[in-house]
């Protein structure tokens, strides 16, 4: 890999032998380093890669490389808690988010702050720990509730949705059908489990493939009429959060979906 651009002595713009670039972290990487010279792999601590639409070499030039590091270090601090790799465009969403927000420290008043935590709660420690870093890194004391907006970047990179709109919408429709839910079995479901976590995960693929209109799951018939037989009453919260969502949002949930998240709502209410 042969250095691009050197932001400062801990990061570096590369390009490999495909001619893909990359953003370096490492300390010492970039110590008199100029365009063409090569890189020691040794001193590498962290590589993200782009994604074929980004413009690495574009963007990296809007932001401080201290925001930058300051990004990379929470990053690796929610890949550890995901165990997911994110790339590029966490990268520079989260250092474009952390820019403003140092620049711009104020009360936020959207509604979605209160409901994170409940619903991501990884996504929300991740956040949490964030506002440590950014503290101990910059000495800046962010606002409580920016934990609650960082962790959204984190819930956007891993559904890869295209901008955060769409994940705010989702958001909204996995908090109306976890109130069903918790309404319809008189039950709080715990939000620290691993169970929760896969129930949000499944709801979240189920909430972007009715968004995009993408070809449903499909099962067999046999089994379908066995889980509408076995589990009724959570076939009837499927079916009342499914005219919910067709009343609200105009999407036409299949049997066979139906049945996946009648599926996901009876192990978590067993569990």
């Amino acid at each position: 890999m042969n250095v691009v651009k050197t932001l400062n002595n801990n990061i570096v713009l590369v390009q490999d032998q495909m001619g893909s670039e990359k953003v370096l972290f490492g300390t010492g990487i970039g110590f008199k380093k100029k365009q063409g010279d090569s890189i020691d792999e040794s001193l590498i601590s962290k590589i993200f890669t782009p994604n074929a639409e980004e413009q690495t070499g574009h963007k990296i030039d809007n932001f401080q490389p201290e925001i930058l590091s300051v990004a990379a270090r929470i990053i690796e601090s929610g890949e550890i808690i995901l165990t997911q790799k994110f790339g590029t465009g966490l990268l520079f969403s989260l250092a474009d988010h952390l820019t403003f927000s140092i620049n711009h420290i104020q009360e936020n008043d959207n509604p979605i702050k209160w409901e994170v935590p409940h619903l991501y709660y990884k996504e929300y420690q991740i956040g949490k720990k964030a506002l440590e870093i950014v503290q101990n890194e910059m000495s800046v004391s962010l606002l409580p509730e920016e934990a609650s907006f960082i962790a959204l970047h984190f819930v956007n990179a891993q559904v890869d949705q295209p901008n955060m709109a769409d994940t705010l919408q989702i958001t909204e429709v996995i908090k109306k059908i976890v109130k069903s839910v918790q309404t319809i079995f008189d039950t709080i479901l715990d939000k620290t489990t691993a169970d929760y976590s896969r129930f949000i995960t499944h709801i979240r693929y189920f909430i972007i493939r009715q968004k995009n209109s993408q070809e449903s799951l499909k099962m067999d018939e046999q089994i379908r009429e066995l889980i509408q037989e076995r589990y009724m009453k959570s076939y009837a919260c499927g079916l009342i959060i499914k005219e919910m969502l067709e009343k609200d949002y105009q999407w036409k949930i299949s049997d066979d979906e139906l049945v996946y998240l009648v599926i996901h709502i009876e192990r978590i209410t067993t569990k």
